[in-house]
């Protein structure tokens, strides 16, 4: 098939590197520098999931390892491996890959006759349905595990080979996107040994999309001249392909370094997969923040997307999924998408803003470009089924609880959602630091730590560039300091960059339908796992008021 989806310039891909590869028995092609999940955007691929309960199609909905729906089974054989999220996986030539549900296919699934009857698979439904008789449990377990739709593993013997390494550092940074590096940066110059570890195949996180320029020069300049830096002291060790997997006591790190996974099946250069066991004298978190989805009926079909995501597609892949957008937002960042999306040649129908209006500089650009914005409304519904047709748009009232005025059908084929950022607090947590919640922010900061731990960045709620850059240097300035190197000042400039004005944004997360929650089209909490607002609501009713409690009861969170 042709890249019909491909932009005709731009992106960080290689179009001179053309690569053939298979998803669901089918051939493509993609470009060195692709994901898997670039890849098919690319190619026009809708479905490429069927949902773990319903079995409702399900489409890319992110780009990185927030992911929900993009779980596949990757290679064949001994090598094969569940679970894999497509928006993580390079391409490289031959690449197999199938999904981990769908039969006799992932377009024809067999199995999608059972969310039509969803209405009687609410949470608890097996507790509730195979209590009797008790002896036939283990013959319904058979079945209902069968039909989940998980990956499956090997079973004969893996053919790679696995090692790990043992590492003592000063500083330890988690996070290589604009704080992670000027942290790394700052605290190498003073001679401390530094180690910086980033989940993607390339360092630069947010930066490798961004438009917003650094020193009068494109971000990924600065990307680029500070890797080249990092590259010519002797102290430090760069990580990337590798996810920090858990912080542990007395600053003892595990990572996960991905070191052929990008090359193919069996390779002949060494391990697979090498796993660093880090000791570090003070430690940095700079792992960002996540996007935080509206949720809204049918939010799952193929073709709603976050909105950082529709801006990483177009810039950083040159790939355009569809052809008119709208985007529904709660904060400024979510105007990033349509901007990106009109510039690429693409139709911008128009942005509901749930907020009565914004001074922001995004907001302001995407006036004078003409674009059509709809204040104090919001997407709703989701028309279609395999994709999306139309977005379903209406007024709601200031505190985002109630549709206040009649709806609206608009054409498209992209639904963009931003209803905010999430700071990735994971790590901070298994230190045993209680999160706290910030109005502020609207969302968790990482709480007080009896490690010897500094967080930055989104982390720490700071989504300004030129605050993340500054906050970087000084941190890791202070982390070498502390670890018997430097002074604790910082001697590096900080970066140019203009400060980018921005609106308050709203802490809207559940979106209101002209019926209840209980009554309207599903509103999908968790993608991955098929929880509905209907089904938490459902839960607590019944008494699972303990949010533990109504993740056990509901698989709220469970994930892969």
């Amino acid at each position: 098939m042709s890249q019909n989806k491909r932009l005709a310039s731009g992106g960080r891909i290689d179009r001179k590197k053309v690569i053939n590869f298979s998803f669901d028995g089918k051939s493509y092609k993609g470009f060195e520098g692709d994901t898997l999940a670039s890849a098919l955007l690319a190619n026009g691929v809708d479905i490429i999931a069927r949902s773990f309960k319903y079995s409702r199609p399900r489409g890319i909905n992110g780009h990185g390892s927030e992911e929900p729906n993009g779980v596949i089974q990757l290679g064949t054989g001994a090598s094969t491996i569940p679970n894999v999220r497509a928006t993580q996986q390079e391409l490289y030539a031959g690449l197999v890959a199938a999904p981990v549900a769908g039969w006799p296919s992932v377009n024809f699934d067999v199995m999608a006759t059972l969310g039509k009857a969803g209405a009687m698979m609410p949470p608890g439904f097996y507790y509730k349905t195979f209590m009797y008789p008790q002896k036939l449990w283990m013959t319904y377990e058979h079945f209902i595990r069968k039909a989940a739709g998980l990956g499956k593993a090997p079973t004969a013997p893996d053919p790679d080979t696995y090692d790990k390494i043992n590492h003592h550092c000063d500083v330890m940074i988690v996070g290589a996107g604009p704080a992670g590096l000027s942290a790394a940066l700052a605290a190498a110059k003073t001679g401390a040994r530094v180690i910086i570890a980033d989940e993607q195949n390339e360092m630069g996180g947010s930066l490798l999309s961004s438009t917003q320029l650094i020193n009068g020069s494109a971000a990924s300049v600065w990307v680029k001249d500070t890797l080249e830096a990092l590259e010519d002291y002797s102290n430090v060790i760069v990580l990337p392909r590798s996810t920090v997997m858990g912080y542990y006591d007395h600053n003892f790190l595990a990572v996960i370094e991905r070191r052929t996974d990008h090359l193919g099946e069996i390779s002949p250069r060494g391990a697979r997969q090498r796993m660093h066991r880090v000791r570090a004298k003070q430690v940095v978190l700079a792992p960002g923040a996540q996007e935080r989805p509206l949720i809204f009926a049918n939010n799952d079909i193929p073709g709603v997307m976050l909105a950082s995501s529709i801006s990483v597609y177009v810039n950083r892949y040159a790939v355009a999924p569809g052809n008119a957008l709208v985007v529904s937002t709660a904060n400024d960042s979510g105007y990033q998408a349509a901007i990106d999306w009109h510039k690429a040649g693409r139709k911008v129908v128009g942005i509901a803003d749930s907020r009565s209006g914004s001074n922001g500089a995004l907001v302001e650009e995407a006036k004078q470009l003409g674009l059509n914005i709809w204040f104090s409304h919001a997407v709703i519904e989701a028309k279609g089924s395999r994709r999306v047709y139309a977005a379903t748009v209406a007024p709601i009232n200031a505190e985002g609880t109630q549709v206040t005025g009649a709806t609206q059908n608009y054409d498209c084929d992209i639904i963009a959602t931003s209803g905010g950022w999430s700071p990735v607090v994971h790590l901070s947590c298994h230190t045993g630091a209680r999160p706290v919640w910030s109005d502020d922010v609207i969302g968790f900061l990482p709480g007080k730590t009896v490690q010897k731990q500094r967080c930055v960045g989104s982390l720490m709620g700071q989504h300004q560039l030129h605050e993340s850059l500054e906050q970087g240097l000084i941190t890791g300035a202070q982390a070498a300091c502390e670890s018997g190197f430097g002074d604790g000042s910082n001697s590096i400039s900080v970066p140019s960059v203009e400060a980018v004005k921005t609106g308050a944004a709203q802490a809207l997360f559940l979106v209101p339908h002209t019926k209840s929650v209980s009554r309207a089209p599903k509103q999908f909490v968790d993608m991955q796992n098929d929880v509905t607002a209907a089904g938490i609501e459902l839960a607590t009713r019944e008494g699972f008021e303990s949010i533990e409690h109504v993740k056990r009861y509901t698989a709220l969170g469970f994930g892969t």
